[in-house]
């Protein structure tokens, strides 16, 4: 069911951390309250006809053999990244930190390139009216907050769920969370429902809702 009941999530977001992103120089900048107040609330649809294939990745955009999870891993090693060969394709160490439970590792194998908005969720939101061109561009979409290095586990627990359906089980980045889906929606137009709205409601109304966000660049 994608009904989620606020008392219940009372207790899970009571320890709600308050990281912000950084403010490039001269950005424009809103509040996490008022990126969630844009969205559109809209019904979605489209999960029958859901398939995976429909957002092609990973994908090597740059023409230098390290794909999508690759650069994603790279960029978000806190040291310099090991490589499986001399062709430097294929990440095999580093040092992460996975975002949702706070684990650290230094695996690339035991890290998965995860959607932080689930391409299932995506099409529910809008992208089933996309061009496949445009699908493949959110699969692949290494801006700031779309594709994190995630603990395989964690991964798996989270699925295709939107974020009335889970939230992250380390409860102190339950509102970075929060800011990271409102700010791929807003960037790629998609919408929320109502069970969505609710609960980033309810995230939002305390002093996560006031942190200062730099407006993303739009993708659509």
């Amino acid at each position: 069911m994608r009904i989620v009941r606020l008392v219940a999530l009372m207790v899970a977001v009571a320890t709600i951390g308050t990281l912000a992103q950084p403010t490039p120089a001269g950005a424009a900048t809103t509040t996490a309250r008022r990126m969630f107040a844009s969205l559109t609330v809209a019904n979605e649809g489209g999960s029958t006809t859901y398939q995976r294939a429909y957002f092609r990745h990973w994908i090597d955009y740059d023409g230098d053999c390290q794909n999508t999870r690759a650069e994603v891993l790279i960029a978000e090693s806190r040291v310099p990244v090991r490589f499986t060969s001399a062709s430097r394709c294929t990440v095999a160490t580093g040092n992460w930190v996975s975002p949702w439970d706070q684990k650290v590792t230094t695996l690339a194998s035991d890290l998965d390139a995860d959607h932080t908005v689930a391409l299932k969720e995506a099409w529910e939101s809008g992208a089933r009216g996309w061009s496949a061109i445009n699908r493949q561009r959110f699969a692949n979409d290494t801006w700031s907050y779309t594709i994190n290095g995630l603990t395989d586990n964690v991964n798996s627990s989270k699925g295709d769920r939107d974020i009335a359906q889970w939230l992250p089980p380390a409860t102190s980045t339950r509102c970075a969370y929060a800011r990271q889906v409102v700010a791929i929606k807003y960037r790629w137009k998609l919408t929320i429902n109502t069970a969505e709205r609710n609960v980033l409601a309810y995230i939002f109304a305390g002093s996560c809702g006031n942190i200062a966000m730099t407006v993303p660049p739009r993708a659509m």
